[in-house]
């Protein structure tokens, strides 16, 4: 799977924390039998077979803006005979493909932040979503502002090799008042960074899986990956970044 995990509730390998990361949200929004769920960035569709085999949900759609994701997600729900309720499409966050209020539940896990823009992609899900459907995003906030230029140059090279636009950059209220202004309502706010970055980054520089990603991506791209993963967590560190669930309602009364 492509998210950070969550590292809690004994978790102490990757596959567990990142299917711990998956049901959290997966419990958070309520997904059951008769959930018709939009997985926005969907990466290669592995979270959607769990939550599919999981939950039963009655239907998942899951996009990614990546040809290659798609394939290879759609080679997933055929290998494992879900191709009934399980489909993948090719698609932007910010222009949904899809009809109004197609869906009772959206999920989106780590990237909003990289949409141009999170408020576009927002609107966008509550134009999708029926009324009284429910969203989950696992996302990144800002936690204080920089204070000194060491922290200012760090924040900023994180934010350029995360490839996140300006636009995204927020703290956790702010987000909060993004999906408030966009129409959600009941929204709440998790902060989880203790239990995801440094658990996702003391498993990622491992020999056994930096060797693992080298023989899959290559020596440079592996190095890259690491260097990332490395300021990511000393941003963190420095009490600047902050990993977030946020979940949030439609309600089913549209006000004037």
């Amino acid at each position: 799977m492509l998210n950070f995990g969550l590292w809690k509730d004994g978790a102490s390998d990757y596959l567990t924390a990142s299917r711990n990361l998956v049901r959290h949200i997966a419990q958070s929004i309520v997904l059951g039998p008769q959930s018709r769920l939009l997985d926005v960035a969907c990466g290669m569709g592995a979270q959607d077979v769990v939550l599919s085999e999981e939950t039963e949900c009655r239907s998942i759609t899951g996009l990614d803006v990546t040809w290659k994701h798609v394939m290879v997600a759609r080679e997933r729900a055929r290998r494992a005979n879900l191709e009934d309720r399980l489909e993948f499409q090719h698609g932007t966050a910010i222009a949904l493909p899809f009809p109004d209020v197609s869906f009772t539940h959206i999920i989106c896990i780590e990237g909003g932040e990289h949409f141009n823009t999170r408020e576009k992609f927002l609107r966008e899900a509550f134009r999708v979503l029926q009324p009284g459907g429910r969203i989950g995003l696992a996302d990144y906030t800002a936690k204080r502002q920089p204070r000194r230029w060491l922290e200012v140059a760090l924040a900023e090279l994180v934010r350029r090799m995360w490839r996140v636009p300006r636009a995204n950059v927020c703290t956790a209220s702010e987000l909060e008042e993004t999906l408030e202004r966009v129409g959600f309502r009941n929204v709440r706010i998790e902060e989880a960074g203790e239990n995801t970055i440094p658990g996702y980054f003391e498993e990622g520089r491992k020999p056994a899986n930096v060797q693992r990603m080298r023989a899959i991506r290559g020596f440079w791209v592996t190095q890259a990956s690491l260097w990332i993963d490395y300021f990511t967590y000393r941003l963190f560190q420095r009490g600047l970044l902050e990993y977030v669930f946020a979940f949030a309602e439609k309600p089913v009364a549209i006000e004037a």
